[in-house]
């Protein structure tokens, strides 16, 4: 009986295909099946590849401090008030930072963490600074790209302002 099981079950995997297989609730873990309570009468109607990435979701919120959620929670909301254009420009930013090679991500991170680590006024200046460059539809000029660090034939971008809207 044991073995006829395993047959249906193995079966079972094969016709959902590779990442397709589907987490039954009571697999998942008490503090998972909390944060997804919501979605409870739902679960076993969703895909198994959703369900998945909804379980590890879940996972890595349990592991998150209360700060980190609240931080989580105001990009959410964030993210729910932007435009659907807005939040196209977004995903479009994403991909070309995932295009980037390792060097250049970390060249990147680094500049944002020197800009965060500016005193507000700073920040702001160099932000009022490119507004400006914008508007005059010019690239920043070699003050401005010292002040970013921008690497010599890299696009040079402003900073972005991280206050919530």
């Amino acid at each position: 009986m044991r073995s006829v099981a395993s047959l249906v079950a193995l079966l079972g995997l094969l016709w959902l295909g590779p990442g397709q297989a589907a987490t039954d609730w009571a697999q998942l873990s008490p503090a998972q099946r909390e944060v997804l309570e919501p979605m409870r009468e739902q679960w076993a109607a969703l895909p198994g590849e959703k369900q998945d990435r909804l379980a590890r979701g879940a996972e890595r919120w349990t592991q998150l401090s209360p700060e980190q959620r609240e931080h989580a929670r105001q990009r959410l909301e964030h993210w729910r008030q932007m435009s659907p254009e807005e939040r196209q420009q977004m995903r479009d930013k994403r991909d070309r930072f995932r295009r980037l090679t390792p060097e250049q991500r970390e060249r990147l991170r680094e500049r944002a963490e020197q800009f965060r680590r500016l005193p507000p006024e700073e920040q702001e200046r160099i932000r009022q600074r490119f507004r400006e460059l914008r508007e005059q539809h010019r690239p920043p000029g070699e003050e401005e790209r010292r002040l970013l660090g921008c690497e010599p034939g890299e696009p040079c971008k402003p900073p972005k302002d991280r206050r919530p809207r």
